[in-house]
């Protein structure tokens, strides 16, 4: 698991852009439908979220949590966290 949480697509595997951690409640709304949500860190390109049956990497995601909602695709996924980049 040397890998879990780093970047793969740029060299060394480390992140352009730094993500605060924070634990905030959410929803990552689907076309399958909706999963509960811990967001466990944030930046403002990406976030990784902590949850059950969550989406598999490429499919896109709404994350709604009571501080709004901003639309992403899933980039990777490990047990029960997935990383979401955020579009735009």
């Amino acid at each position: 698991m040397a890998s879990f949480g780093k970047r793969v697509d740029v060299p060394g595997g480390r992140r352009q852009v730094k993500r605060e951690p924070v634990a905030i409640l959410g929803s990552a709304l689907t076309l399958e439908g909706s999963k509960s949500v811990v967001v466990e860190d944030l930046g403002s390109k990406g976030a990784r979220l902590l949850g059950r049956d969550l989406p598999a990497p490429g499919k896109d995601v709404l994350l709604k949590t009571g501080d709004g909602d901003i639309f992403g695709r899933v980039a990777w996924a490990s047990q029960d966290r997935i990383g979401m980049v955020f579009e735009g």
